[in-house]
């Protein structure tokens, strides 16, 4: 059978089997498009946080929908607008429906970058961009930081929390005012220590700042610091102190890994919840948006009340008392109702 041949059958077999309804060959045949470029923070992949969180809401979109996703992982932040500039440019060989930002810090990059390609969409997660054609993904991070922070000031025992940070921020600082506030309003008074780490990806650092924090009394620490959070509950298991120690998780649902093995994880946990600030939904929406044509430039809200933010519970691993969830979700529904106001900036 000479190659003509060869092709004449195979494109016969492909015929038939198409027209036999056999659908397992579509992925093959036809692999889904690649339609949305997303530059991470440079934490990058793998922080079981903010960047895996918008890597999932990619992935969901892949699922859901059909549209495949790139991405690149920079290293410094001068690199994003040479990336964002190459996802941009048509002349690249590549063109995108879609192209995300992951974190406050790519903002100049993309304002520059969004202004010389105007037929472009871009979305970012955490900043405001004001071009016609960005969609500013912004999230409430004070208030499911303040229910965190209530937890927080009735779980203690010392009478005593800490809040690490990854970089003393407005960003964060807005994590910490509602932790703080939170603490305060279910026990007033209540002592706190506050430490930054000056990196996103250092969890060695982050768990010599967190053992510091325990061994000066605190027993509950919120980490918003990226893979430097990491350490935060490394320092809790290893526990070096008198008291107990435990962790507050950032972002995802991260219970799991205060437990001893987190690949299976059982308890006991040492991460008490999480606040929860639903990157994943707020990605994945947006790729839905455009996806039906329906792309949202302008600021774009994730609140308690439309569930963007909220806190973990898990009671496989560990089960909250019950008048600590119904002062929590009392609290919750003040908060929706505006009948109390969660500070959003640095106050202490």
């Amino acid at each position: 059978m000479n190659k003509q041949t060869t092709a004449i059958v195979v494109i016969i077999v492909l015929v038939v089997a198409i027209g036999a309804g056999i659908v397992f060959l579509g992925p093959m045949l036809f692999p889904a498009p690649t339609n949305v470029a997303i530059v991470f923070a440079t934490g990058g992949l793998g922080d079981k946080s903010f960047n895996d969180a918008a890597y999932e809401g990619a992935q969901r979109a892949k699922t859901e929908l059909g549209w495949d996703f790139t991405y690149v992982e920079p290293t410094e932040i001068s690199e994003y607008e040479g990336y964002l500039r190459d996802y941009a440019n048509p002349e690249s060989g590549e063109t995108y429906e879609l192209i995300i930002s992951i974190g406050f810090d790519q903002a100049e990059a993309l304002n520059k970058t969004a202004k010389d390609y105007p037929n472009q969409r871009f979305a970012i997660v955490d900043m405001v961009v004001d071009q016609p054609n960005v969609s500013s993904l912004i999230f409430s991070a004070s208030e499911g930081s303040a229910l965190v922070g209530a937890i927080a000031g009735m779980y203690t025992e010392t009478n005593h929390i800490g809040f690490l940070g990854g970089m003393d921020i407005p960003l964060i600082n807005e994590f910490a005012a509602g932790y703080l506030w939170g603490a305060n309003y279910t026990n007033e008074g209540i002592d706190y220590s506050v430490n930054y780490v000056g990196e996103w990806a250092n969890p060695t650092a982050g768990q010599s700042l967190a053992n510091g924090m325990y061994t000066d009394g605190a027993d509950i620490i919120f980490a918003a610091a990226g893979q430097s959070g990491l350490g935060a509950f490394t320092a809790a298991k290893n526990n070096g102190t008198d008291h107990d120690t435990y962790v507050i998780g950032v972002d995802s649902p991260q219970m799991y890994l205060g437990c001893e093995d987190p690949e299976n994880p059982e308890p006991p946990t040492a991460c008490i919840t999480s606040m929860l600030k639903r990157v994943d939904v707020a990605v994945f929406e947006t790729i839905e948006d455009v996806y039906n044509d329906e792309f949202q430039p302008g600021i774009r809200v994730w609140n308690l009340a439309n569930g963007g933010v909220g806190y973990e519970t898990n009671e496989d691993l560990l089960t909250l008392p019950d008048d600590i969830i119904t002062t929590v979700e009392d609290l919750k529904q003040k908060i929706i109702d505006g009948n109390v106001t969660v500070p959003t900036s640095k106050y202490w």
